[in-house]
């Protein structure tokens, strides 16, 4: 075998695991938000997961792994691109070489009229050509109407929309080859991280269609309906079940009795239909919940 095949195969070996090798990561393990911490916790019992369950699991830990390393693992297919204009270049070059499917989330503020005008003119050359185009939007997006009418604009030359309860960050996956995971600090886009690197690319998207899986057609939604994203509440019950935390030490976090804290359970348990609590972790990642 070539020195170069010996260094591909060593490389494939040390992602082959999404669990492992985000968990290798100091900066993912210290990571200290909640969501970190519930994310990091379904990952460690990730055994218990259906394959689907795992694959979506996988490509979040490695998401947030890739998120929150200060620079890419030097041994994979990784590229941190900071320079903006550098940047819009790479874009445009994946949409060009994109030829089978592009998958699309966003997050953060809904484009504006501009954007989507300037939007348009690429996403129909990617539908004329043949490309999957599919695109997901958090609920409250559909509450404007700028995003409503290119939506059905769109949607009239074979793009596809779902409207998701929440999504929490920005996703572009192309042909299942490259993935782009923009870099976003507050409002402000401070570049993107670029991977062809197979296991990773294959973990993200898994992690995009499930999210994509979770969502609504745009005529299944009521604009005048309140947001598809969790309470509060709904959150922390969440977090403490991915924790896997003791009914006791659960309703002490939250301040409640233990029957409080499991009436709470049910009623999480049936907004995501979901029989137990580690299932009900990872389909509220499904729906971009944490």
């Amino acid at each position: 075998m070539s020195s170069v095949a010996s260094a591909s195969a060593a490389r494939t070996r040390s992602v082959s695991d999404l669990h492992r090798w985000a968990l290798e990561s100091a900066s993912y393990r210290s990571a200290n938000s909640d969501n970190h911490a519930a994310v990091r916790e379904l990952s460690r019992r990730h055994e218990h997961a259906t394959r689907q369950e795992d694959q979506v699991l996988g490509g979040r830990v490695a998401l947030d792994r890739l998120l929150v390393d200060d620079e890419p693992d030097r041994n994979l297919r990784v590229q941190k691109v900071v320079d903006l204009s550098l940047l819009k270049n790479k874009l445009v070059e994946i949409a060009q070489r994109t030829r089978h499917e592009l998958l699309s989330l966003h997050s953060g503020e809904a484009p504006s009229e501009e954007a989507f005008v300037s939007a348009q003119r690429t996403d129909r050359e990617l539908v004329e050509r043949g490309v999957r185009l599919r695109i997901v939007y958090p609920l409250e997006f559909a509450k404007l109407s700028r995003v409503r009418d290119y939506t059905e604009t769109m949607q009239g030359y074979g793009a596809e929309f779902q409207f998701a309860d929440a999504v929490p960050y920005r996703i572009i996956v192309s042909d299942g080859v490259r993935a782009v995971v923009p870099i976003v600090r507050g409002q402000r886009s401070e570049g993107a991280i670029i991977t062809g690197e197979p296991a990773l690319v294959s973990g993200l998207r898994h992690l995009a269609h499930g999210i994509f899986r979770s969502g609504r057609k745009l005529r299944d939604v009521d604009p005048a309906a309140p947001g598809g994203r969790p309470s509060e509440l709904e959150l922390e019950v969440i977090r403490a079940m991915s924790l896997g935390l003791a009914d006791e030490a659960a309703a002490r976090r939250l301040a409640v009795s233990e029957r409080t804290f499991r009436r709470y359970v049910a009623q999480v348990y049936e907004r995501l239909g979901a029989t137990t609590r580690f299932q009900a972790g990872v389909r509220a990642v499904e729906r971009g919940w944490i």
